[in-house]
């Protein structure tokens, strides 16, 4: 009887220990923190009227991404995603640093990731290219157009075992932002493609907080869009329209001695260049996205006539162009 009863307590000491260590492996008993994560109006306006495909739902990512950091160890604790912006987190009890982000709108992805292992480093940037003899206190650098990007943190996050999980409602932070422009011109019918490039651009931006890094400038170049808006036979004959073109981006640098240089390209068989007016001023007020305004008025000439020396210093010139 006594060997039947020690027998007993082994086992019942071998299934606690089972239990607690299953409760240590499986996810599903861990507790369920569900989340629900929104963007403000703005940001909504800006991704609804940006949509370029039906990869995700209109004003939705197709996918969040999230990082809990534990406290007390000092290191990453989960990782994972959810679909669009609700989900459910598992984790074991404790106290969390929470970091949801997402930049999936697009089938291609034009984010990268880096520094995530901390949430004060935790970094998104693009595809760069640097560019030779620049001034030493600016790296300066062509970069690819960020997809939208989102971010939100909840520190000091207390999870503790229960049997339904809390639901956790956060709001994105915008990380890039939707700029636009509409440059007035005539002799439209003169050229066939139209590019920009806009200088003095922030290169990554920060999940965790507002800081950027403050001696790199990036080049964003985009395709501008022909649009003929003659009515008349006088203003169809001179190829009246205007260019159009938006692009996310993180930003104006807002150092004072890096300046916004917008500088257009006129193609038609040579690539003729030309720089418009100083809008730094402006460009750097405009620190979450909108629209830039050109006041210039652009006359562009046949292939014999150039360009019209009255309109700003324009400069002819055949260049190799960046895309």
């Amino acid at each position: 009887m006594t060997k039947f009863i020690r027998l007993l307590l082994v086992l019942t000491l071998l299934m606690a220990a089972s239990c607690q260590r299953k409760e240590l492996i499986e996810p599903h008993n861990h507790h369920n923190l569900y989340v629900k994560a929104s963007f403000d109006s703005t940001a909504l306006s800006q991704l609804i009227s940006s949509q370029r495909s039906s990869y995700s739902k209109a004003g939705e990512p197709a996918t969040t991404k999230y990082i809990l950091y534990d406290k007390f160890k000092q290191e990453v604790a989960h990782t994972g995603e959810f679909d669009g912006l609700e989900g459910g987190i598992y984790a074991a009890e404790g106290v969390y640093d929470l970091l949801l982000y997402t930049t999936d709108f697009n089938e291609l992805d034009a984010n990268f990731f880096r520094g995530m292992n901390d949430l004060e480093t935790a970094e998104t940037y693009t595809r760069q290219t640097p560019i030779e003899g620049t001034r030493a206190d600016v790296y300066e650098m062509y970069m690819v157009e960020p997809d939208p990007t989102f971010s939100a943190v909840r520190k000091d996050l207390l999870i503790l075992r229960g049997e339904e999980g809390d639901t956790l409602s956060i709001e994105f932070v915008q990380k890039s932002f939707k700029y636009y422009l509409t440059i007035r011109a005539t002799g439209l019918n003169n050229i066939h493609t139209a590019k920009m490039n806009i200088s003095g651009m922030y290169t990554t931006a920060f999940l965790a907080h507002e800081e950027h890094r403050m001696d790199e400038a990036g080049i964003q170049s985009l395709d501008l869009e022909i649009r003929f808006t003659g009515t008349t036979e006088e203003e169809i004959g001179i190829g009246k329209g205007e260019l159009y073109g938006e692009f996310w981006s993180f930003g104006p640098n807002q150092r004072e001695e890096i300046v916004n240089t917008i500088t257009l390209y006129f193609i038609n068989g040579d690539v003729i260049v030309k720089n418009l007016n100083d809008l730094t001023a402006q460009i750097k007020t405009l620190t979450r996205g909108g629209e830039i305004i050109v006041e210039e008025q652009l006359e562009i000439k046949g292939p014999s006539g150039g360009f019209d020396p009255g309109v700003g210093d324009w400069d002819d010139t055949n260049v190799d162009l960046y895309l």
